[in-house]
């Protein structure tokens, strides 16, 4: 469901497979999925469903839609899920089962996914896949068995009893590169600037006191090690959120910023770096989507 960048990617590399029953939910109409990675150029067959009434229970969701646009997908959730039902949350943020469990009336499974891999959405049913993407998931049984969906596949997926430690560092750099990188309209090379660079670090500094109060083990450095592994990786990049900035659509604000603050409060922990971030954001999207 939310057949994007994101879950075009993954849904063409396990049309690729050949060996598992696809149905993509999307609001736009298509019959062929096209997307470009490094091994080449992948089209699959696959029509979309674009209403709940042409859908029926399936085993496993893959729900790949921005974390704002999830509680409108409550009509899809009645449609496709039963007790049986796993709900892969590939959407950034690190509050997946508390975000999503309650739109399912605690009827499927919730399995948290941290996705790593850069793509763009060209049109409907196209997307450049800049990297091959590295999904992790709880070491767990449902875990395991997700990545046993993907043997084979260019997507790795890998189970981690670190999974917590692992959202808090992607949350790190969402929070940071992608925030300010949101707010000046640019790509992730853009923070390599020296003022840029200063601030996006002190948020990170932020953001790790925060998750380190949640329980993350992350390392003294780890500000540094985030910024340095994201410029490395793709410069050119622009992060999902700064997309949606300059094509003046809702942004993730909610679960990249806001989430960062909320939970800050809770252990006394000042953020007014990253709560300044938040505001800004939020007038940003209300003045650009009218909202």
């Amino acid at each position: 469901m939310g057949v994007g960048a994101i879950g075009g990617a993954i849904a063409v590399d396990l049309a690729d497979l050949d060996r598992h029953e696809l149905l993509l939910c999307s609001r736009a109409p298509f019959e062929r999925l096209i997307v470009r990675h490094s091994a080449g150029t992948s089209e699959a067959a696959i029509s979309a469903a674009t209403h709940p009434s042409e859908v029926a229970p399936v085993d496993w969701l893959l729900l790949a839609t921005k974390a704002h646009q999830s509680e409108a997908a409550r009509p899809w959730f009645d449609a496709l899920c039963t007790a049986a039902t796993v709900v892969a949350v590939l959407q950034n943020g690190i509050d997946h089962v508390e975000r999503i469990a309650p739109l399912l009336d605690r009827r499927a499974k919730v399995l948290p996914v941290v996705v790593q891999l850069s793509a763009e959405k060209v049109r409907p049913g196209e997307v450049e896949q800049g990297s091959d993407g590295l999904l992790l998931v709880p070491d767990d049984e449902i875990g395991r068995g997700f990545a046993a969906l993907f043997h084979g596949a260019r997507t790795q997926v890998t189970p981690t009893s670190r999974f917590h430690t692992q959202a808090w560092w992607k949350l790190v750099s969402n929070a940071s590169l992608g925030g300010v990188c949101a707010l000046v309209n640019r790509e992730l090379g853009a923070a390599q600037e020296p003022a840029l660079r200063e601030l996006v670090l002190a948020l990170m500094r932020e953001v790790v006191a925060v998750g380190r109060a949640e329980g993350a083990d992350l390392p003294d450095d780890a500000p540094e090690k985030a910024f340095a592994a994201m410029l490395r990786g793709a410069p050119d990049h622009w992060s999902s959120i700064a997309v949606d900035r300059r094509e003046k659509r809702p942004m993730e604000w909610q679960v990249r910023n806001a989430v960062v603050g909320r939970l800050a409060r809770r252990h006394g922990i000042a953020t007014p770096l990253n709560d300044a971030i938040t505001a800004m954001l939020r007038a940003a999207e209300r003045v650009e989507t009218g909202s």
